[in-house]
C-alpha cells in the first residue's frame, strides 16, 4: 500500500471558498447564539461546546445562513490510508450536497479550548489541533481545513496572542510557510485569522482557517 506520502502527492482535494465561506458563516452563526445564552463555563469540556455549538448551528441553517452543506458533530474518521483501525474524531465534519456519497470531500473543523489568563491551553491548540492537519490525519490531501478557539477565559486578544507565540515556537514543526494573520476575505467574523502549511511534508499546501470564538 501506497505510503502517505504517496497518496498525498496522487490526490488532491480542492475545496471552493463558497463552501468554507458557508461553514464559517454557519459556526460564527452558531457561536452568536451560543454565547448569547451564557451555557460555557471554563470548565465545561471542548466535546460538550461542540456539541451546543452544533445544536445552535441548526437552528441558524433554518434561518437560511447556508443550504448547501450538511455536518456532524464528533466524526470518527480514519486517519492513516495505510491503517483502516486508526480513527480519529473530528469535532465537526462539514459535507457539501453535491457529494453526499464521497467521503473523501468534507471540511474538517477541529476544536481547542484556550484561556487568555492563566495556563493559555495554546499549545495543545497546535499540538493536538494543528498538527492533525499538518500530520494529515485530518483533511488528507485537502486545501483547507478550519480551527476553532472556543475562548473560555477571557481575553481573545491576549488568547490570540499566545497562540502567535506557540505556532511561532513550533514553525518548523508546523511546516508553516505563511504566519497567522488576520483574514477578512472569507468571514465577517472579527476574530477570523489563516494560516498556511505544506501537509505532512509534500508540497501539497493546507490553509488553515482559525476562528476564535469568544464564550467567556
Amino acid at each position: 500500500m501506497a505510503s502517505v506520502d504517496a497518496y498525498l502527492g496522487a490526490s488532491t482535494f480542492p475545496i471552493r471558498e463558497l463552501y468554507v465561506r458557508s461553514a464559517l458563516a454557519l459556526l460564527a452563526a452558531g457561536w452568536a447564539r451560543l454565547k448569547a445564552k451564557k451555557l460555557v463555563t471554563p470548565y465545561l469540556k471542548e466535546d460538550d461546546i461542540t456539541a451546543y455549538l452544533s445544536d445552535e448551528m441548526k437552528v441558524a441553517q433554518r434561518d437560511s445562513v447556508s443550504d448547501i452543506i450538511n455536518w456532524d458533530p464528533q466524526v470518527g474518521t480514519q486517519s492513516n490510508p495505510e491503517n483502516p483501525l486508526e480513527v480519529l474524531k473530528i469535532d465537526i465534519k462539514f459535507r457539501w450536497v453535491e457529494y453526499p456519497n464521497d467521503n473523501d470531500r468534507y471540511l474538517a473543523a477541529e476544536a481547542k479550548k484556550l484561556r487568555g489568563k492563566g495556563n493559555s491551553l495554546a499549545g495543545k491548540y497546535v499540538d493536538e489541533g494543528i498538527m492533525r492537519f499538518v500530520d494529515a490525519q485530518y483533511g488528507r490531501g485537502h486545501d483547507y481545513g478550519i480551527m476553532m478557539g472556543y475562548v473560555v477565559i477571557p481575553s481573545v486578544s491576549s488568547a490570540i496572542h499566545r497562540v502567535q507565540q506557540a505556532m511561532e515556537m513550533r514553525k518548523i514543526k508546523t511546516r508553516e510557510y505563511s504566519s497567522l494573520s488576520p483574514c477578512n476575505s472569507l468571514c465577517t467574523h472579527p476574530y477570523t485569522y489563516h494560516s498556511g502549511h505544506f501537509q505532512n511534508g509534500t508540497k501539497v499546501k493546507m490553509t488553515l482557517v482559525h476562528l476564535l470564538l469568544d464564550l467567556s
